[in-house]
């Protein structure tokens, strides 16, 4: 597999990553190095991850987890998002204190958004001549890089707006898991 590519994979996987990231730096009232790191360490270590999961199994599973990928991302996506909703009716401003635990709600997005990132890991497995480390390092990579940036970029348009950005995150989220479902029957 060229490097080009391997390269428009990687963006193709990180435009998921990208979007939920969006929404996570809307959702801050500070924003902060260490957050902007985590958020983009979960999302580019599970688009790492993924495919070297579906490269080492290879096709046996292809078919039975690619017909359902779009449940697992829907269920997925819908309870985070009606989370984050439901904080943000609740008030709970753990931004405004800084004392956030974001990593339960990051870890299932993690997951939810690297779905796809397993399907292309079994693809990979059909593909002679290809270095999966390599590969899975430029995917992880670039989904970091997509990532840190949509955090930074969140958190700039959620200063500009001033209603809660949860309902505005939690709606996103929620959007994107129903576009998942209807998506699939289109």
């Amino acid at each position: 597999m060229d490097m080009l590519s391997l390269i428009l994979i990687s963006i193709g996987l990180a435009m998921d990553a990208f979007a939920v990231s969006l929404t996570e730096g809307l959702a801050m009232k500070r924003l902060k190095k260490r957050n902007i790191l985590k958020i983009a360490l979960v999302f580019g270590g599970f688009q790492a991850l993924m495919p070297y999961i579906g490269w080492r199994i290879g096709g046996v599973f292809a078919n039975k987890i690619s017909q359902y990928d779009y449940i697992i991302t829907t269920i997925l996506l819908l309870l985070v998002g009606g989370k984050m909703i439901y904080d943000g009716w609740q008030e709970q401003e753990c931004e405004t204190e800084g004392k956030c635990n974001m990593m339960s709600n990051l870890l299932l997005l993690g997951f939810a958004t690297s779905i796809d990132a397993l399907a292309i890991g079994f693809s990979f497995s059909l593909v002679k001549d290809l270095d999966i480390y390599y590969s899975i390092e430029i995917i992880g990579v670039i989904t970091f890089l997509i990532a840190s940036i949509g955090v930074y970029l969140g958190h700039k348009v959620g200063h500009l707006i001033s209603y809660k950005t949860e309902y505005l995150g939690g709606g996103i989220l929620v959007l994107m898991g129903l576009k998942s479902f209807i998506g699939h029957f289109i």
